[in-house]
């Protein structure tokens, strides 16, 4: 789940390097706040 919202979010900005980890991260959040928990 947390690689796909992820590789969404990178093709969003058009896979521009440099922010793996922020896409990461970010869709982690992103999920443990869809599944109301702690998903890292």
């Amino acid at each position: 789940m947390i690689a796909v919202a992820a590789y969404h979010r990178a093709e969003k900005r058009g896979f521009a390097p440099g922010y793996e980890l922020q896409d990461w991260l970010d869709a982690e959040a992103e999920i443990s706040a869809m599944l109301g928990s702690d998903a890292s």
